[in-house]
């Protein structure tokens, strides 16, 4: 072990905006003095500036699409040569190519994040070589039990190493009443008026055609409401944003329906809004979710993957089938009517954060976690 601190490299597909991201960032943030950290990333330099603000070194390895060997040996020899004391992958080509290195013995000690159900891996040849690549680690750390399941099953992953460490972000207690009305008035929403925000990438996996024709029905029950659609297109590419806008203007609702873009001020739409709002196909976690419990705002989501382990049906939100724009609509409706019911709710989530999902409770499991290994 290097004397002093020890040194972890992170290593990550993608530097996009999302859940896998953030918490990233929470963990260089939180246990910044506790140990030295790289981090390394394959695409998407969306976050790199955040990133170099928390890490040492930020390196950027061409190995997000087919990696040529020559940038696979590049990435092999800064594994081997850094004199780290951990190497710690997230996402499912880093995952992949940090156990390559670490199999043939270029690399230390190895902690793998599984953060999301991850489509691939229903491949049976690639659910196997995940399988046999992922015996390399020394740890691996799966945000959901859900996701525990599916790399167990899909993922061809079995044994003690895995243990189920559950999100957790910092808490602000007091949102900013300034930036709520900041908020409502860019938006050109009243401060009484009813708010629904979801915030999620654009694309298909978040479901966002469920949401916009159960708006429909929202809209016409309480015509005042508008839906806020916080988010920029990764997987779905450009096209799949203009769809979902013409969807919005071919049932007549796209004054209702506001497409916010990338935001950086989710923490005060939170406080903005009335109920979040997700139409997801599959999650395996859903750091949004907790951003809404903190706020104290209830919950509006679909009982795929490890939501129903956050977000408690009928006491922090209301959880309704996937697909289902129907069912869907009667929940929101039902909280938009209903302020005393979704206070109740909101106030149960931020409970409910308070005890399971702060920040601390997770740094706390994945330092045991990099001090067992680095203990031999």
């Amino acid at each position: 072990m290097t004397a002093g601190r020890p040194r972890i490299l992170h290593v990550i597909t993608s530097l996009a905006i999302g859940g896998a991201q953030h918490h990233l960032l929470t963990v260089l943030r939180g246990l910044g003095e506790r140990y030295q950290f790289d981090v390394a990333y394959f695409k998407d330099p969306d976050l790199v500036a955040d990133v170099r603000d928390r890490a040492d070194r930020v390196n950027f390895f061409d190995l997000g699409g087919a990696p040529s060997p020559l940038d696979l040996w590049r990435f092999a020899r800064h594994v081997s040569r850094g004199r780290y004391d951990v190497v710690h992958t997230h996402l499912l080509k880093a995952d992949m190519w940090a156990a390559v290195v670490r199999s043939v013995g270029m690399g230390p000690p190895l902690v793998s994040t599984k953060h999301n159900r991850e489509a691939p891996l229903l491949n049976p040849a690639y659910g196997r070589i995940h399988g046999v690549l992922t015996r390399s680690a020394d740890a691996v750390i799966a945000v959901s039990s859900s996701v525990a399941e599916y790399m167990t099953t899909a993922g061809r992953l079995a044994g003690p190493k895995m243990v189920v460490v559950h999100y957790g972000i910092e808490d602000i207690r007091e949102p900013d009443p300034d930036a709520v009305v900041r908020a409502r008035i860019g938006f050109g929403i009243g401060m009484n008026d009813p708010l629904v925000l979801c915030v999620a990438r654009l694309d298909p996996q978040k479901g966002h055609e469920t949401l916009i024709h159960a708006w429909k029905s929202v809209s016409a029950h309480s015509p005042s409401a508008r839906l806020v659609l916080a988010g920029g297109t990764q997987l779905g590419d450009d096209d799949y944003a203009q769809g979902l806008k013409r969807l919005a203007s071919s049932l007549g609702i796209a004054a209702k329906v506001i497409f916010a873009g990338v935001r950086r001020d989710v923490t005060d739409l939170m406080a903005a809004c009335n109920v979040l709002a997700m139409s997801s196909r599959w999650e395996g976690f859903g750091i949004v979710f907790l951003e809404a419990m903190r706020a104290g705002r209830p919950v509006v989501a679909t009982t795929v993957g490890g939501i129903p382990e956050v977000v408690v049906g009928g006491e922090s939100g209301l959880l309704v089938r996937p697909d289902d724009p129907q069912e869907l609509a009667s929940a929101l409706i039902r909280l938009i009517d209903d302020r005393g019911m979704a206070k109740d709710m909101g106030d149960q989530g931020r409970l409910r954060f308070e005890q399971r999902f702060m920040a601390e409770q997770m740094l706390d499991k994945i330092a045991d976690i990099y001090d067992r290994i680095l203990n031999g």
